[in-house]
């Protein structure tokens, strides 16, 4: 802890009211506990490794150690009060209990603005999860990684970008490559869900 607190600036000789203020900081970041779907915060988990993510009342589910993998989204209906060292159970809407490991970590995050617009340069530490209305999904980071289902099989393909051109519910998800090239539309997006982080703009 104190470690974290030297990290932010704090020392002994910091007056309480600075210090105060900086672990109340620390508590909103990562509570101790929660026990709602509101949002938007990350748990990490392990057993399994995972990311989770609780945003407008859809849970998105990320493999932590293998992000190649396409991630799981539905929308939840209650989850047990927990935090660090607890387990994670999320009910989804069907009645469903999902056990999603033991918490590590609990991160909340601010959401920014929207996609559009966004620069690779602006993104910093910012994940979205864009779900695609022919069921395929997104998640935009360094780079754009994109799952489409066939059947049982699942294809992948990651994209390079410079900026995204648009990204709004309805209409098609285009961005421009670094080299620039001609614009690539990757789907008609159905919704974009913040995963973590905001960007610098």
């Amino acid at each position: 802890m104190i470690a974290v607190l030297q990290h932010r600036g704090v020392s002994w000789s910091t007056p309480d009211e600075e210090a105060e203020a900086v672990i109340d900081g620390l508590l909103h970041e990562h509570p101790a506990l929660i026990d709602d779907t509101a949002g938007p915060i990350t748990a990490t988990t392990i057993a399994p490794e995972q990311l989770v993510t609780l945003v407008d009342g859809f849970v998105v589910v990320r493999s932590a150690s293998a992000p190649g993998r396409m991630p799981s989204v539905w929308r939840a209906s209650s989850i047990r009060k927990t935090g660090p060292g607890l387990p994670l159970v999320i009910t989804d809407e069907a009645g469903v209990e999902h056990r999603l490991g033991v918490v590590s970590l609990l991160s909340r995050f601010e959401v920014g603005n929207a996609l559009t617009g966004l620069t690779r340069g602006e993104l910093g530490a910012s994940r979205w999860c864009v779900l695609f209305d022919e069921g395929s999904r997104a998640v935009v980071g360094q780079r754009i990684r994109v799952w489409s289902q066939h059947r049982r099989n699942v294809g992948e393909a990651v994209y390079a970008w410079d900026r995204i051109l648009a990204c709004e519910p309805g209409e098609d998800m285009r961005i421009a490559p670094p080299s620039g090239a001609a614009s690539v539309t990757v789907g008609r997006v159905e919704r974009v869900l913040p995963l973590e982080g905001v960007d610098s703009r």
